[in-house]
């Protein structure tokens, strides 16, 4: 157990926390299992992933209230969609304040100035529940997941990944038939 592991996992949860993608998840997954294999202290883990992801939630936060805006709201290509997000985000952000802060990333509740109590309340709730499943899951699973991934092997992952595609095709293709036809229906 060194304090590497530690750090290394601060710096990638840090960064998933404050809404930028990256390996945070997979940090948290390895860790857990590391813990669960008596490699780090779960205790640990699980403080050290609670700071990180608050820390990064507020410069999250901080990055979207003073720039995010001003980014998405200026003259120039594309500003009737960006202000039509914008709009369509206040209206949703106006209703749905909390679940919103709780479920979109840091720099979107930045961006649509939620009130910092709530904004802190929806980023400790979704760091409770993202950490809680990523480190618990693979604390108490980690290694019959891994000798599962081992005998499974390349055909299983690759057949995963297409059935992701394909749900995300599926996605897209539904959206975009929902945008013509709401166009459709306006016009």
């Amino acid at each position: 157990m060194s304090l590497s592991e530690y750090a290394i996992m601060f710096v990638l949860v840090t960064i998933m926390g404050a809404g930028i993608p990256g390996p945070g998840d997979a940090s948290l997954i390895a860790a857990g299992a590391l813990a669960g294999e008596g490699k780090l202290n779960i205790w640990i883990v699980l403080a050290t992933a609670g700071v990180a992801w608050m820390l990064g939630s507020v410069i999250g936060f901080a990055i979207g209230a003073r720039g995010g805006r001003p980014l998405l709201d200026h003259p120039g290509r594309l500003e009737g969609r960006r202000r039509k997000l914008l709009a369509k985000g206040d209206r949703a952000f106006g209703r749905y304040t909390f679940v919103a802060s709780a479920t979109l990333p840091a720099f979107v509740s930045g961006i649509f100035h939620v009130r910092f109590w709530l904004f802190l309340l929806g980023a400790l709730t979704a760091g409770i529940f993202w950490i809680g499943i990523y480190v618990g899951v693979s604390y108490f699973l980690g290694a019959e997941i891994a000798k599962l991934v081992g005998k499974i092997g390349t055909k299983a992952l690759i057949g995963v990944i297409v059935l992701v595609v394909v749900g995300l095709l599926i996605r897209a293709g539904v959206s975009k038939w929902r945008g013509a036809r709401q166009a459709r229906l306006a016009g």
